[in-house]
């Protein structure tokens, strides 16, 4: 479908509303034979999805993508999984890509734990989206006021300032996110308590 058609479509009134759209989901629009633009069905799916969360009255930021996610088990094989978090440009130059990377022995007890984390992973990503923090470099600040005041965090706390649940290393008592290492001193109740290391 051509742009002009996208226009249509969509009842807009300028190339520059259309254009926003398509930065919002990261599409760049293919070119035929005669060099013009148009979008995949692929594309025209997203847009249209886009399309009826605007409908709705919802902002274009508070848009969430669909996310796909296949887990293959196996009773003996090893298990290995790559995640990977895509941010913003902006956020990109601040902080870098993030790739968490585990290998584990598949059994019963991890085929479940496995999926866990791979769930609370792809809830954390959504909420990021959903609720994107008013200052992102904010998170920094308050983690180095925590560092040199040597306060302790629980897990709770911890994960509302990440926006992420803290989970230890294999074979570790320490987690690191962001250019940050958490280390884990202690227990409060249930919870484990955090101490706080600029990397």
């Amino acid at each position: 479908m051509i742009v002009q058609e996208l226009l249509l479509r969509y009842g807009l009134s300028s190339r520059a509303a259309l254009y926003t759209r398509l930065k919002i989901l990261e599409i760049e629009l293919a070119k035929d034979n005669n060099d013009k633009a148009f979008a995949t069905s692929k594309q025209l799916k997203e847009l249209d999805m886009l399309h009826e969360h605007i409908k709705a009255g919802n902002k274009m930021s508070t848009f969430v993508r669909e996310v796909k996610a296949d887990v293959v088990y196996g009773k003996t094989k090893q298990y290995s999984e790559q995640y990977s978090e895509q941010y913003s440009e902006q956020e990109k130059s601040k902080f870098g890509s993030i790739t968490e990377q585990f290998t584990e022995q598949t059994t019963v007890q991890s085929k479940n734990k496995s999926a866990e984390i791979l769930l609370e992973n792809i809830i954390g990503a959504i909420i990021h989206n959903m609720n994107p923090r008013e200052n992102s470099l904010q998170m920094h600040r308050d983690l180095k006021e925590c560092s040199e005041e040597k306060w302790l965090l629980t897990t709770k706390q911890l994960e509302e300032l990440i926006g992420r649940k803290p989970r230890k290393l294999k074979d570790k008592n320490y987690y690191i996110f962001g250019g940050w290492k958490f280390v884990v001193t202690g227990k409060s109740g249930s919870q484990n308590l955090w101490q706080v290391e600029k990397l």
